[in-house]
């Protein structure tokens, strides 16, 4: 009897330890931490997730107008404009601890098909994600700008996330920076061994009372 109560215990802890935390919009939630930027200015998790009315930067009040249904509520990183022309392979630096797909946010100005040219690192590191023929993008209150382009990572990233500078070469016709998108990547590999160790030896100690 009493055997079978500690396996049935090791059954609910082991659901609990390998259960994803989750969002307040249903999304498994991502815990990012460590944020800098070279820059010095106060980047930040968004608050909540991000939806449309939602304000992205944390010097400037513009809001999201519309965005990909599917996305919504989906975490991010609140970078500031005033950073539009940083540079440095290391300029914005976080943590995540699962596996996560990082989303860069880009000023469409900066893109070949507005005259532009985005930087090194987001073509070789990101792929611009489509909607048919044209770019998935968020609108936004900015009306120089009217939207960001979406581009995905190539791999997702469990640890240190680095992004680089927003006017890294040969970016040119931006006017604004960009933004950072975060989410738990649900077709990574799960990696049970950490979990494992932390909860077993008290489980073997519990079962042989």
């Amino acid at each position: 009897m009493k055997k079978s109560f500690w396996l049935l215990s090791i059954c609910l802890i082991l659901a609990v330890a390998f259960s994803p935390l989750m969002t307040d919009a249903g999304r498994k939630k991502v815990e990012i931490t460590n944020i800098k930027a070279a820059s010095g200015l106060p980047y930040e998790e968004g608050k909540g997730g991000l939806e449309i009315g939602t304000k992205y930067y944390i010097d400037r009040d513009y809001i999201v107008t519309e965005m990909p249904e599917e996305m919504e509520g989906i975490q991010w990183i609140m970078t500031g404009n005033g950073d539009k022309q940083s540079k440095g392979k290391d300029f914005l630096t976080f943590k995540v601890d699962v596996p996560s797909i990082i989303w860069v946010a880009h000023d469409s100005r900066g893109e070949e098909d507005k005259g532009g040219n985005p930087p090194d690192w987001l073509v070789e590191d990101y792929e611009m994600q489509k909607d048919g023929k044209d770019p998935l993008t968020l609108a936004v209150t900015d009306g120089n700008m009217a939207t960001f382009n979406l581009w995905k990572i190539k791999e997702s990233v469990k640890g240190k996330v680095a992004v680089a500078g927003n006017a890294e070469p040969p970016a040119a016709g931006h006017g604004s920076n960009y933004i950072v998108l975060v989410e738990f990547d649900d077709k990574a590999p799960v990696d049970s061994k950490g979990k494992l160790s932390s909860v077993w030896g008290d489980i073997k100690g519990r079962i042989n009372q």
